[in-house]
């Protein structure tokens, strides 16, 4: 009787250690990290800034546009899904100061 029990113990550590196993097995691997990368034409007349982000679902290019006044605009290019590029350009007489982006996960 006492070894019966004995094993009936071990059975059950067993199978709840496998159990756990398999729910660690089966959780899902973290989502990758936004990776953004942006360029410009910066100081440049009309000048025109892009973006393109991958780990993320959609991304765009927001450029910041100064006058000669010192007024400055923020132009936003489009949606686009990962690994493109999306675009914006200051209009004529504003020059490109700033390039960033936005991104939805």
């Amino acid at each position: 009787m006492n070894r019966t029990r004995k094993l009936g113990i071990s059975t059950a550590a067993a199978l709840t250690m496998a159990t756990g196993m398999a729910l660690l097995a089966s959780a899902t691997p973290a989502q990758a990290a936004p990776n953004c990368q942006t360029g410009g034409q910066i100081g440049q007349d009309g000048g025109s800034g892009w973006a393109s982000c991958t780990g993320v679902t959609s991304a765009r290019v927001q450029i910041r546009c100064q006058d000669s006044g010192g007024n400055q605009g923020v132009v936003s290019g489009n949606w686009v899904g990962p690994g493109s590029i999306s675009s914006a350009r200051c209009q004529a007489g504003t020059w490109l100061v700033t390039v960033t982006y936005q991104y939805q996960v």
